[in-house]
């Protein structure tokens, strides 16, 4: 039974058959029990009404009475008195044994209950005028019995029914809209990342379409990233490699001068060494991207690092006559994260920071510990960036100068975004056009963050 539909309407049968049976037994038993006790009820008041007609009526008229009794009454019985019997009705199974009648013969005013099948039975023994007296009266209790179960037969009957049509209407309503999910997964497999199901509510199944259509469109989003960076990559890699074979084939000139051969030279090596860092970029940015990528932790000096990472900037910024301001604190600010990454992080700010700043800039750089976390803030007073750049500069080629007068390649910044991100910290970014820009990386103190992270390094290294 491959259909969901089957699967629900054999379990809402077994599950209906079953506690139908169980309620069934328990509901028979307890009507046969209190059929029984109504029944011996009825009998002894029928054992009584006849000693009273014995005690009361003159035996001319007595036995036309009984007999009228039995036929109009739903008991049968007989009568036994001086080793004689007279029946009133249709007796149905065995009289009394001789061992039971001798025990009401030695004990007048004993009674005996008995059940024989559906028929129950009631003898008792009496004196009448100085002459003892049987009793046995029996009544037959299949008819209420099958009047029971027929009821009971009907009502389970009318409950399926209804319930089997009251169950398919809920199994619609459950599974249209599964099937509509299984259709648009179908969709979402062929590539179509546009298909969405509409579906309202606030039960499980609304949940898990929100989170499909959650899924189609992230998934939506990440095909158009997908197909910009390709694009992107594309036009990255064709912009030098066009320059280096136009200027490959301008050297083949013989007529060219030394000096002219130097400078496109120069060009061709300016290219490669830009798709040289672009590979390297893009490759860095694919590892850091992945799910297994591990952090290896240690503890070092930050103040150490930045002046490091200060001084291998330095040609750069006095090539453009760029101050770089370092406010260093009067304590070591010692942290435990990833010591290389985190370098990368830093030389890609501050060197962003020079490359977007003016000739006779300055660029500053802030440390600043708090209990919870570090603050590493690098500002500059360069042509600052509209509110519309800084919702994309971390995307991978974003740039926000279009002409690309600027050396670069678009994935500093998101390199920098997801090293901060993989220690569990964050960036902030402000700045304004003509005014400077103001990096600031938050990162956190986190003690159990880095005891895990040691844990993965010792892992790793056996």
């Amino acid at each position: 039974m491959k259909s969901i539909y089957g699967k629900l309407i054999i379990g809402f049968l077994v599950s209906i058959l079953f506690s139908f049976s169980i309620a069934g037994y328990f509901s028979l038993r307890k009507n046969a029990n209190e059929l029984g006790l109504l029944a011996v009820e009825e009998l002894k008041n029928s054992t009584e009404l006849i000693e009273d007609f014995i005690q009361l009526i003159d035996r001319d008229d007595l036995d036309k009475i009984l007999q009228g009794y039995a036929s109009t009454s739903e008991v049968s019985f007989y009568i036994e008195s001086n080793g004689q019997k007279k029946t009133y009705g249709n007796i149905k199974g065995e009289h009394l044994s001789h061992e039971e009648t001798d025990v009401l013969r030695e004990n007048i005013g004993q009674s005996i209950i008995l059940q024989d099948s559906s028929i129950r039975i009631y003898a008792k023994s009496f004196e009448v005028k100085n002459q003892n007296y049987i009793v046995y009266v029996q009544k037959d209790m299949s008819k209420r019995e099958m009047i029971f179960l027929d009821s009971a037969l009907i009502a389970v009957f009318c409950m399926l029914v209804a319930g089997s049509i009251t169950f398919l209407v809920i199994a619609d309503i459950i599974v249209k809209p599964i099937s509509r999910l299984t259709k648009a997964t179908n969709e979402l497999s062929k590539g179509n990342y546009r298909v969405r199901v509409n579906y309202t509510g606030k039960d499980e199944i609304a949940r898990l379409n929100r989170s499909f259509n959650q899924m189609a469109q992230q998934l939506a989003k990440q095909d158009e990233t997908r197909q910009q960076f390709i694009s992107d990559v594309s036009h990255e890699f064709q912009t030098p490699l066009t320059a280096i074979q136009g200027f490959a084939t301008i050297l083949k000139n013989e007529k060219l001068t030394d000096e002219q051969r130097q400078k496109y030279a120069d060009i061709i090596l300016f290219h490669s060494k830009r798709l040289s860092t672009l590979s390297k970029n893009m490759l860095q940015l694919t590892l850091l991207e992945g799910e297994d990528v591990k952090l290896e932790i240690s503890e070092f000096s930050l103040i150490e690092q930045l002046n490091r990472v200060i001084e291998t900037q330095d040609n750069f910024a006095l090539s453009k006559n760029i101050e770089i301001e370092f406010e260093i604190p009067k304590n070591d600010i010692r942290i435990e994260a990833d010591e290389s990454r985190l370098e990368q992080v830093w030389i890609n700010l501050i060197n962003n920071a020079i490359k977007y700043t003016q000739d006779n800039g300055v660029v500053m750089v802030h440390v600043k510990k708090t209990s919870k976390e570090v603050e590493v803030s690098i500002e500059d007073t360069g042509v600052g960036m509209s509110k519309e750049a800084i919702s994309h500069i971390f995307e991978r080629f974003y740039r926000q100068d279009k002409s690309r007068s600027v050396e670069g390649n678009g994935l500093g910044l998101s390199i920098v975004k997801r090293i901060v991100d993989l220690h569990k910290g964050r960036i902030d970014v402000i700045s304004r056009e003509e005014g400077g820009s103001r990096f600031t990386v938050y990162l956190p103190q986190n003690k159990s963050f880095h005891i895990s992270e040691r844990l993965i390094k010792k892992e790793n290294h056996g």
